[in-house]
This record gives structure tokens, C-alpha cells and sequence, in this order.
């Protein structure tokens, strides 16, 4: 139940004008999220203080126009290329990770890359009138955002990047295989539909064998290390679908949530809605809100209070000042943080020597016994390209003087972030009543899975059953047979993403206010917005399909320019690669070549402005990660600061942030016991 308290959108009043200038579909997009979180744009390019402009238009960029302003590029595609998300997920490796091992690759439907690169819109928009409301000077600056970058982003992100990854990502259907994670992971047939299953650790696998009753083929040894099924799992996919077709959806949900078993049904919206997946007043008349509830501490403005340092100049990032504290681990909450930092944020990670993040062994998990523990720990793809721009504070919770650290830093912040199930804030002490009582003004953002007051808020949550029970996998088809997207992963980089508009949204209220805010984030609606959300009318035909000579091309036409075709394919099917590029030159259209995921790095249009950056780490040495997806100036930003190191910043945050003595310190008793959490 929601209490008068609780609203989908966050107000704050501002000064600042934005205009949106276009007609491509990232615009749009931009200009609803921003309006559906409370703060529509209401400007025009004259008086306004930010655009958000469609990238092809151009004109828009000349000097009188963009003096003191701020001006944000959305390309559907590329940057300073026509084209549409399709060519976005051809050429980022997304769509071939998608599909049967031996079809094409499946774009992304609905719009997702063009929502995405119109959320990104929505952040940038968002961390430019922060810089504003923190006191921060005017700055001349242009951003450029395609659904290319973000789409690669997303890619590498959760397929490794790197020759050393040991199983490397490659589309096969529904079901999962040399992927980097362990057994099972994918959609599997039940009585009446699908079912996603995922393991991230044996005791994923031991709880999902132990939900399905402990089969007598499940206790045979040869089936009992999911790291070697991961390798080899046709006979376990066979044996496991088997059983899994004993039971209906609604069954294995239920058995899921009893054993603590990644287990979730894959439903429709419709279907989810009935269930109570989503919370009250997400769904209004079939249109998917903002996913969160928000409670803000007060409903009158006050002043601007508490600017940042008035050394602060033009050329700081925007989001300079602000203070995050970050409690989350694997992807969704590390990577809502990160795109803080990227964005000039303080960002302080906290683990503890005991319950690291996860992803610190991501695509290590073979090296245990081979590898020194430490460097074992610190060496993770995954982890260092989640986590730059961070520091590192290593702090037991359970310890209460060690918590209490934690709350003196809390004192100093402007937003706090976790992602860990409903509950654990509350059970560790610090629930909403105690945060806000150390700091008003603090925006306390907590991402669990389904979000407090769902019907499976006790659902231990991974991306891929997220996506599963919000309705979204079942629009990704081919010939209309779902496929779902096992190995591109929608859920955790969305959330991120929404995350951040919301907390985003909440700092500015907190920082011109002194109002702070608790946002109960739920990334299954997160995930829904995707789905449901409505579109711009859709003006092209678009397919993915291969040529005459075996090449796979994503192509996007003008309706009216092939209404008297009865498909796509009867034009372009009986060409060859060369003919049909001219082909739907001719029509007015674009058409792009399918890149496979690694080798997407490799083409021209990445190395143009790559999207792999320089860090120096102190256990890896000179590598490349993954950057940021926007540009500067036409520049791509580099990391100021590798991942951390685990508690690599303790001595630093105690002394000169929290201001503690070398016999507080001392008086903490933290000591390094690396444990395996695999």
C-alpha cells in the first residue's frame, strides 16, 4: 500500500530552463523521463539554459545559440550518423549475442536502445542543473550520446572484453552456454510457458536442485560442480528441462521463494500486474510510471543551503560536491554509483574484508588455487570496468563500532545507495528513521530486486529473473518465438540507469531544499518501463536478415517507401551484401552489417572515439576498461582513479573525511581475513 507519503515522481524547483529541440525518438524519450519523474523541460532555445537537441540537427550548435548553455546530442545510432537503435544493436555486438547459434542476431525491440540513450539524455540533464543548484558557474559545454555507445557499453559489460576470459558469450537460444557464469542460466519450458533459471555460486545451483525436490539425476556427482556444467551442459539442459516441465510457473515461483532458489517465471505485463509483481499505481491505464516510490522528509522548499566549496570553478565535472556512499555489489548498484563518479561524484564504496563484491572473482572463478588470493581478487574485467572512479572503504556492518564509522560518514553525504534485498538496511541499523535523523538532507536510494510491497520482495534477485517476471523478455522474438535475451542482460544495467535519475532528481530537491528524500527503487518495474512505455509513432520498417551471400544486415526503410512490398526480405533477401546496401540507399534507408560481440571493438566506427579507456591499477598494471558513453567536447572522458583496491582508501576516508584519531582507528579492529565467497 502506498501512504499519502509515497509519489512516482520527484519535484524540486529550479531556475534552470531546458528545451528539447527534434524529432528523433532519444529526444522523446529524454523529454518523458524527465517529465514522468516530475520535471518536464519547459523552454525554448532562446531563454533556456539546456538543450537537448536531436544530434542531426546541427544547427543548433552554432555560437550564438549555445553561449552559457549546455548542449546534449542524442544520436539514435552513431554519432554524426543517420540510423536507427537496430543499426545501434547490429554494430555494438548486442544483437548478435541474441538469437539461435545458427540464425541471425535479434536486435533489441521496443525502442530499448533509443530509451536508454534518452534516459542518459535525462542524466546529463539532470547533473548539469545539480552543477547549478550546488553554486557551481555556467559552462559552455556540448555532450554527445548515441544508442551505439551505450549499446557496446552494455555489451562488454556483461560479456568481458578480454582475451583471457575463459568462456567467452555467444548466442544460443533461450539457454546460456560458455558465458563466464556458471550452471544454469537461461529459459527453460515448463507446463505453460518458461521459466528463467540462474546460478551465480553452488549455493544458487544446491538451492534450485533442492527446489525441484532433489532429483534422483541431480545427486549423481558428474552433476554436481556447476563451474564444469558451464562448460558441458547439454545432458544437465535435457535432464533439467525434463523436471522443470512437471511443474507450472506459478509452482516453481512459489517453490523459488520457499528454498532462496533463483527460479522466477517469465510473464507478461498483464500477467505480472495480476500477481502483484509490480506496486500499486505503476501500471496507469496499462502505462508504465517511474519505478520507484519516493517519501520525501518534508513537502515545503526552503533555500538553497549548504553550496559547495566556492572554489569550485567551470571546468569541474558537474556533479562535483556530491557525496555518494555506495552499499551494492555484482552490477545494477556499482554501476548506478559509477555513472556518478564518471560524472564527478565522490563516490565511497564500502565492503568488508568478508563479503566483497561478487564481481571482484567474475571470470576468475577457475584461477582459485592458481592465483595468489589477493591478486585473484583485485584482478576482475568485470569489477575494475564497474568500478572506476571509486574509492575503497573496507568496513564490517555486523561490527558496531565499525558501523558506527559508517554513520559519522553519513553525516558528510548527500546520497547513500544500496541494492541489497528488502530489509537489510533496516536489520543493520540503518534504516530510513536512522539515516534521517544523522542527516536530513540525505537521499537514501535502496534497489532491491522487486522493491518493498511486491508479492516476491523476498525473491532472491538476479538480473535475468528480473526481466523475466517484469514482462519485457517476452517482447524479444524471432518469428514470433521467444528467445529472450540470456546473454545481453537488460535488467541491471537499466536499473542503473533509472537509479541514477532518481537519485539525480532527489540530490537537487536535498541541495536547494534541505529536504532529503527515501526512494524504495524497484528494478523489475525498472525493467517494465522498457515494455509498456509508450512510443513515438513508428515511421520505418526495420529487420535484421541475411543477403544473398550470407551476411547479416540490419536495415531500416521509410514505410511509405516500400508500402507496395509485402516484406522486407522479398526486397533484400535475394541480394548480395554491396547490392543490398545500395538497395536501401535507393529507399532513403540505412543499412548496417551484424558485428559479433568480440569483435564489435574492432569496427571503424569505435575506433573513431573508442570506448576503451587507460587506467593504471595497482595489481593489473596498464589496462584498458570500459568508459563512459557520452562524450565531451567530442572527447571521451578518462577514469581519474582505477577500481579500488579492497580498503584501499580506509587510512584517507577515517582521517581526513571522518576526522578520526590514530586511537579511534586503532580502536576499530579491522583486520584483513580474505575469504572466497564462490
Amino acid at each position: 500500500m502506498i501512504t499519502p507519503q509515497q509519489r512516482r515522481s520527484i519535484e524540486f524547483a529550479s531556475e534552470i530552463k531546458v528545451a528539447v529541440i527534434g524529432s528523433n525518438r532519444s529526444t522523446y524519450y529524454a523529454k518523458h523521463w524527465l517529465a514522468l519523474s516530475g520535471n518536464p523541460p519547459a523552454g525554448d532555445i532562446e531563454d533556456c539554459n539546456i538543450i537537448i537537441t536531436d544530434g542531426l540537427l546541427t544547427e543548433i550548435c552554432k555560437e550564438s545559440l549555445i553561449k552559457n548553455k549546455v548542449v546534449i546530442r542524442l544520436w539514435d545510432y552513431q554519432v554524426n550518423s543517420k540510423g536507427t537503435g537496430i543499426h545501434a544493436s547490429a554494430v555494438s555486438g548486442a544483437a548478435s549475442s541474441i538469437g539461435y547459434r545458427d540464425g541471425p542476431g535479434v536486435a533489441l525491440p521496443n525502442d530499448i536502445p533509443e530509451k536508454w540513450c534518452g534516459a542518459y539524455g535525462a542524466i546529463l540533464t539532470l547533473s548539469e542543473i545539480w552543477r547549478r543548484a550546488a553554486g557551481n558557474t555556467i559552462q559552455e559545454i556540448i555532450y554527445d550520446v548515441s544508442a551505439a555507445d551505450i549499446m557496446h557499453s552494455f555489451s562488454l559489460q556483461n560479456a568481458g572484453d578480454k582475451n583471457e576470459i575463459f568462456r567467452r558469450w555467444r548466442r544460443n537460444g533461450r539457454v546460456c552456454v560458455e558465458h563466464g557464469g556458471i550452471f544454469p542460466m537461461g529459459f527453460f519450458p515448463c507446463q505453460d510457458g518458461f521459466v528463467a533459471l540462474l546460478g551465480r555460486s553452488r549455493r544458487d545451483w544446491k538451492n534450485i536442485r533442492a527446489a525441484l525436490g532433489n532429483p534422483d539425476w541431480s545427486q549423481n556427482e558428474r552433476f554436481d560442480d556447476p563451474f564444469q556444467l558451464a562448460i558441458d551442459s547439454e545432458e544437465a539442459d535435457r535432464l533439467l528441462s525434463r523436471t522443470l516441465r512437471q511443474y507450472k510457473r506459478d509452482e516453481l515461483l512459489k517453490k523459488g521463494l520457499e528454498y532462496e532458489a533463483v527460479i522466477a517465471p517469465v510473464y507478461d505485463q498483464n500477467e505480472a500486474a495480476e500477481r502483484k509483481i509490480f506496486r500499486n499505481n505503476f501500471l496507469v491505464y496499462d502505462i508504465p510510471q517511474m519505478p520507484f516510490l519516493v517519501e520525501e522528509l518534508s513537502s515545503s522548499f526552503k533555500k538553497t543551503i549548504n553550496p559547495i566549496s566556492s572554489s569550485t570553478t567551470a571546468n569541474n565535472s558537474p556533479l562535483t560536491g556530491l557525496r555518494c556512499i555506495e552499499l551494492s555489489w555484482v552490477w545494477s548498484g556499482p554501476m548506478a554509483a559509477q555513472i556518478l563518479g564518471d560524472l564527478g561524484a565522490e563516490v565511497i564504496k564500502v565492503e568488508s574484508f568478508n563479503r566483497f563484491d561478487l564481481y571482484r572473482t567474475r571470470g576468475l572463478e577457475t584461477m582459485r588455487g592458481k592465483m595468489d588470493e589477493k591478486q585473484r581478487l583485485e584482478s576482475s574485467i568485470y569489477f575494475h570496468s564497474l568500478n572506476r572512479n571509486k574509492m575503497g572503504l573496507a568496513l564490517d556492518l555486523k561490527n558496531p563500532k565499525q558501523l558506527s564509522v559508517l554513520k559519522k560518514l553519513t553525516k558528510s553525504s548527500d546520497l547513500i545507495i544500496d541494492n541489497f534485498t528488502v530489509g537489510t538496511m533496516e536489520r543493520l541499523d540503518l534504516g530510513k528513521k536512522e539515516l534521517s535523523n544523522l542527516n536530513s538532507s540525505l537521499v537514501q536510494l535502496s534497489m532491491s530486486g522487486p522493491g518493498k510491497g511486491s508479492s516476491v520482495e523476498n525473491l532472491r534477485s538476479y538480473g535475468l529473473v528480473l526481466s523475466a517476471l517484469s514482462g519485457a523478455e517476452l517482447g524479444i522474438t524471432k518469428e514470433d518465438k521467444f528467445i529472450g535475451s540470456p546473454t545481453f542482460s537488460i535488467s541491471d544495467p537499466n536499473a542503473a540507469v533509472f537509479a541514477v535519475i532518481a537519485a539525480l532528481t532527489a540530490a537537487i530537491r536535498a541541495k536547494k531544499s534541505g529536504v532529503g528524500s527515501v526512494i524504495d527503487f524497484s528494478q523489475i518495474e525498472a525493467t517494465a518501463t522498457l515494455n509498456g512505455t509508450p512510443s513515438p509513432p513508428q515511421t520505418r520498417r526495420e529487420v535484421i536478415l541475411k543477403t544473398k551471400d550470407d551476411y547479416y544486415l540490419a536495415i531500416s526503410i521509410p514505410k511509405d517507401n516500400s508500402k507496395d512490398n509485402p516484406s522486407l526480405e522479398d526486397i533484400f533477401c535475394q541480394l548480395t551484401k554491396d547490392d543490398a546496401i545500395r538497395k536501401c540507399g535507393e529507399l532513403d534507408g540505412e543499412a548496417v552489417e551484424l558485428v559479433e560481440l568480440y569483435e564489435s571493438s574492432k569496427n571503424l566506427i569505435f575506433k573513431k572515439c573508442p570506448l576503451h579507456v587507460p587506467v593504471s591499477h595497482p595489481y593489473t598494471g596498464e589496462e584498458f576498461i570500459i568508459g563512459a558513453p557520452w562524450r565531451v567536447n567530442g572527447q571521451r572522458q578518462v577514469p581519474s582513479k582505477s577500481a579500488p583496491v579492497l580498503g584501499e582508501n580506509n587510512d584517507f576516508i577515517f582521517r581526513s573525511i571522518i576526522g578520526l584519531n590514530d586511537n579511534e582507528i586503532a580502536e576499530l579492529e579491522i583486520t584483513k581475513q580474505e575469504t572466497s565467497q564462490i
